[in-house]
């Protein structure tokens, strides 16, 4: 069960929030959510008749869950933390190449060179999520 520290949802209809593209996509989505397990930080809900799922936060989903195996494409973000950086080397070299990898610390630090050397990823961000998709290139 997925512990939720969030507000209730309040569906607007605002136009700055896209939506899921179809109900199908939508409820996979949720069970994503559902079935992470961690624990929600932020958002978690959704509105089936409007197809707006709230943006959502999951810190320390459980590692074997679906969230971290599969595209999620919907407004959802796992956050993974560790106490060992080789454990996220591994974890991230086990498994099938992700679509992107993104770190957070001081952007000169080793262990954001390592990552960018160790691992294969679509993309990598560092202390950011969201710049790689607005380049055109």
């Amino acid at each position: 069960m997925v512990e939720s520290t969030s507000r209730s949802f309040v569906d607007t209809g605002s136009a700055v929030q896209g939506k899921m593209v179809n109900e199908f996509h939508l409820k996979r989505v949720m069970k994503l959510i559902e079935t992470a397990g961690g624990k929600i930080m932020l958002g978690g809900k959704a509105n089936l008749s409007t197809k707006h799922i709230e943006p959502t936060i999951i810190v320390n989903p459980n590692r074997d869950s679906q969230i971290l195996d599969e595209e999620i494409f919907g407004p959802v973000l796992p956050i993974l933390t560790y106490s060992n950086f080789d454990e996220v080397l591994d974890f991230i070299n086990d498994k099938p190449k992700p679509l992107a990898v993104y770190f957070y610390g001081k952007p000169s630090h080793k262990e954001a060179h390592r990552l960018q050397n160790e691992t294969s990823s679509g993309a990598v961000g560092v202390n950011d999520c969201f710049m790689q998709v607005i380049s055109h290139y």
